[in-house]
């Protein structure tokens, strides 16, 4: 009996194996487009008060003296996420709104 026990053991550690159960556990840190998912969603989460700052700044644009006291603020949350911001995309959507800003700006000295 022992000789099928072991037959069995073997067996069944060859189906495990091939199965996949016997795989170690992939890496917790995403590669490849799972990693620039991560990014895009990370840069989004950033970028989520610049953005609102910068809308401000923008919405009042006809108003300079609403807009004025909006700019410095606006532009401080740009910088804050400019460091943080991590893809291409998040730059240059950051350079976008940094123009607007800055064009709000030249026209409300």
């Amino acid at each position: 009996m022992r000789p099928a026990r072991a037959g069995a053991s073997v067996i069944l550690g060859l189906v495990l194996v091939a199965c996949g159960l016997g795989k170690p556990a992939p890496s917790p840190s995403p590669s490849g487009i799972g990693a620039v998912v991560k990014a895009m969603e990370q840069d989004m989460n950033t970028m989520h008060e610049a953005n609102a700052a910068a809308n401000e700044v923008i919405r009042a644009s006809g108003d300079c003296d609403a807009a004025r006291p909006l700019i410095p603020a606006a532009n401080a949350r740009l910088d804050e996420a400019q460091r943080k911001v991590q893809t291409s995309t998040g730059q240059q959507t950051l350079d976008a709104l940094r123009k607007k800003v800055r064009e709000v700006a030249e026209n409300c000295p």
